[in-house]
């Protein structure tokens, strides 16, 4: 067979990123071990591991002894040679924060957004992420990660329904490229929030969990064997407009009624309390019908998906407006109580908080992903790819 155009980068491409890998998930590690994880070989270990040292995406720690033999120097990832970008993008600011190849934070910027029209917000988005990479000069921006509230297609790049931000069908990954002239990737909140978790928590390696983000909206992520899994045109995880079945008319912004997001989001939390004639303010010290029936839906809802799919862990993550005693106590007991006469038992259910600067770095994890998995197809379609192309 006639290898295809680029294989030997390709193939360059992809052992570079295995070593990365290896060392994101043991760090620091020697290079006798980098070649038993990957199956390469020590000579082809020492020679990739050259290059990244080069290239400053990979450093060296102080020598440790082995039994009988010379002193190894250890490998950890480099803090300085590249950093990726991750926007928050809510209806009023973009926020943004520079993460290292370590996860690290190492630069943030608040942008008032004035307007929710994509022209603005785009300009927006770039005058933010230009203000924040200017922190750090020295450093190569490999990519920006925006994540949005609502129904995200990452493959194509548009935001599907935006409830927050009035948005149908707006391609936005098309207006920040130009913008930007850097790699972006778009996700939702709940999908920035898993990839944080998958990259950075090597307990969740391989395994099937659904991760909920509740907030201003709601949404969920699927994850197959540490991947998230996407649905086609990106819909998996719509959960936020399943409909509840409480038949009291609720309209939703998608047009809809009664679906869970006009129940137990903090939009339709605060939507039914205007429509008492309150004042929707904080709901830290509520406990009333409202969060009890936003509790009720919510736990149910959850526990149905999770029947569902079968999930060995549940993660439900309350933003810090939502993240109230009586709404997150109440939404486990129901969760649990579904499960009482089940006949298999529950998956593990951690109650998590999460807020804008999770959101923002979980969108800048996203872009870091692809420098550990590259050459797969999702970080092809996204266009985003690893800086490993122009090492050595």
């Amino acid at each position: 067979m006639r290898p295809r155009a680029g294989s030997k980068a390709l193939i360059r491409e992809i052992n570079e990123a295995l070593v990365l890998d290896v060392v994101r998930a043991h760090r620091p590690v020697a290079r006798a071990r980098i070649a038993t994880e990957t199956g390469l070989s020590p000579a082809t270990v020492t020679g990739i591991t050259a290059r990244l040292l080069g290239a400053g995406l990979l450093t060296e720690t102080d020598a440790v002894r082995n039994t009988g033999g010379r002193p190894a120097r250890l490998l950890d990832l480099g803090t300085d040679a590249v950093v990726a970008a991750g926007v928050r993008l809510s209806d009023t600011e973009a926020y943004v924060v520079l993460v290292d190849l370590r996860g690290e934070v190492v630069a943030s910027h608040q942008e008032p957004l004035t307007s929710t029209r994509p022209q603005d917000v785009g300009e927006g988005i770039a005058r933010a992420v230009g203000l924040a990479a200017a922190s750090r000069p020295s450093s190569t921006l490999i990519g920006v990660g925006v994540a949005v509230s609502g129904v995200v297609d990452q493959q194509s790049g548009v935001v599907r329904h935006s409830g927050s931000m009035g948005w149908e069908d707006v391609a936005l990954q098309r207006r920040l490229t130009a913008l930007l002239e850097t790699p972006v990737v778009l996700d939702s909140y709940v999908n920035s929030v898993a990839s944080g978790l998958l990259l950075f928590d090597g307990r969740l390696a391989g395994r099937d969990l659904m991760i909920f983000s509740v907030g201003a909206s709601l949404g969920a992520s699927v994850v197959v064997r540490g991947r998230v899994h996407r649905g086609f045109s990106g819909t998996a995880g719509g959960f936020a407009h399943s409909s509840v079945g409480r038949g009291t008319g609720r309209p939703c912004h998608c047009g809809a009624e009664d679906c869970l997001e006009t129940w137990a989001s903090h939009w339709g939390i605060r939507r039914e309390l205007e429509r008492r004639g309150e004042t929707a303010g904080s709901l830290v010290g509520r406990d009333d019908d409202v969060l009890a029936s936003a509790a009720d839906c919510l736990g149910t809802a959850v526990a149905n998906a999770a029947k569902m799919f079968g999930p060995e862990r549940v993660v439900l993550a309350f933003t810090p407006e939502m993240n109230v005693p009586a709404l997150t106590a109440r939404t486990e007991q129901v969760f649990r109580r579904q499960y009482a006469h089940g006949t298999t038992p529950p998956p593990a259910l951690e109650i998590a908080a999460t807020g804008p600067s999770g959101h923002a770095s979980g969108a800048a994890y996203t872009v870091l992903a692809q420098l550990f998995t590259a050459g797969t197809s999702e970080a092809e379609t996204t266009g985003a790819r690893s800086t490993t192309l122009t090492v050595g």
